[in-house]
């Protein structure tokens, strides 16, 4: 099913609250369509900020440059998911991320360096240590991965995903009873007006997305059943010869 088109979302809530509904939203010089472009972006905005939904799911992959040991995060990142940065090239979970604390020890303690790699965030970069080719030259490019979350909610008519809209034939990622609930509700808190059941209409589609948006893990109550072949239950106690 087609994503619906921004201005849809903005012309029902237009109707919804007695309004004109507005022939275009965006590059439109009236004022109430104008506000209702910018209250959709601050509702879409807000939501993003809201959850981890799984529509903002991203992967990114790094393929590392000798000597280099800063990597740029990606334009639409916003934050991490933890525990899926991996080291593809040996097979191994990174550690991190680091506190400035210990990454100062690690970069100048005694004895800092494992066999793994470790990593930060600082700023727009994905900080690696220890830095490739750091003691060995040239250094063997390795391919790190990692899971996050992206701020970009929007999606262009080509499918292309972009900050905010900006065009009245955009869609969005977030359901559109959500869209138009938050929009009127902005609206209304914008004009000062009473805001009650529209905060309450608004509330009730945004725990209805967030109990929609995924699943969750089966947790069992019942034991697991476990057969070592060697353990605790099936070794006699005694003393037993090295040789």
């Amino acid at each position: 099913m087609a994503a619906t088109p921004v201005l849809e979302l903005i012309r029902t809530a237009a109707s919804e609250m007695g309004l004109l509904p507005p022939v275009a939203a965006f590059n439109n010089n009236e004022l109430t369509a104008t506000q209702l472009g910018a209250l959709l972006n601050a509702t879409g905005e807000m939501l993003v900020k809201r959850r981890a939904w799984r529509m903002l799911f991203r992967e990114h992959t790094i393929t590392t440059v000798d000597g280099v040991g800063t990597y740029p995060l990606p334009e639409d990142y916003a934050r991490p998911i933890m525990q899926t940065e991996w080291d593809r090239t040996n097979f191994w979970p990174m550690i991190g991320p680091e506190t400035n604390q210990q990454w100062q020890w690690l970069k100048s303690g005694i004895l800092s360096t494992g066999p793994r790699e470790r990593f930060r965030l600082v700023g727009n970069v994905f900080e690696v240590w220890p830095i490739p080719g750091q003691g060995s030259t040239p250094a063997t490019p390795l391919t790190f991965n990692y899971y996050y979350v992206g701020k970009w909610w929007v999606q262009d008519a080509a499918g292309n995903y972009k900050p905010k809209a900006t065009k009245d034939d955009d869609t969005c990622i977030f359901d559109d009873r959500l869209m138009v609930s938050g929009i009127k509700l902005r609206f209304f808190q914008a004009k000062q007006f009473d805001t009650t059941s529209f905060a309450d209409e608004f509330q009730s589609n945004l725990d209805d997305a967030l109990a929609q948006d995924g699943g969750g893990a089966i947790l069992s109550l019942a034991r697991q059943p476990q057969f070592p072949l060697i353990g605790i239950y099936n070794i006699p106690d005694g003393n037993w010869p090295t040789s």
